[in-house]
């Protein structure tokens, strides 16, 4: 619920609140993958880095690539949505720092994925990056 709580602050602008979920939703994270407490919600180490990269890329925060690359390296491949959204946030995190060529792979992986899952909100997001990535190689 935390994690929840500051990506709610992230989209209102809250940075102040969503930072301070942030750390409440890490230091109740579970040891380990799972909670036995909690079998039907799965909320480990990897997802809260693709939260947290989710967030903070909205206030331009030069540590959210990191976040961005750690949630994707953990991610298994089955789920092409969430990757979809991980690597739009990566993409968009990059063109923040001046990287356009490191973000146009991830922008059209994302948009490959969008397109397979059908997500037009995804599609849409990939295709604002994209835009973005052309207006800076110019």
């Amino acid at each position: 619920m935390s994690a929840a709580e500051a990506e709610g602050a992230a989209i209102l602008g809250d940075e102040a609140t969503c930072r301070t979920a942030l750390e409440q939703a890490a230091a109740l994270l579970p040891d380990g993958d799972a909670d036995p407490d909690m079998p039907y919600l799965s909320v480990n180490a990897r997802h809260l880095a693709r939260w947290q990269g989710s967030c903070l890329v909205r206030f331009g925060d030069p540590g959210t690539v990191e976040d961005l690359r750690s949630a994707l390296a953990g991610m298994d491949g089955t789920y092409n949505r969430a990757e979809s959204g991980v690597r739009c946030d990566l993409g968009h995190a990059l063109l923040a720092r001046g990287e356009p060529d490191a973000a146009q792979p991830h922008i059209q992986r994302a948009q490959h994925l969008a397109t397979m899952t059908g997500s037009s909100r995804q599609r849409r997001r990939g295709e604002e990056l994209a835009r973005a990535v052309s207006r800076s190689l110019r």
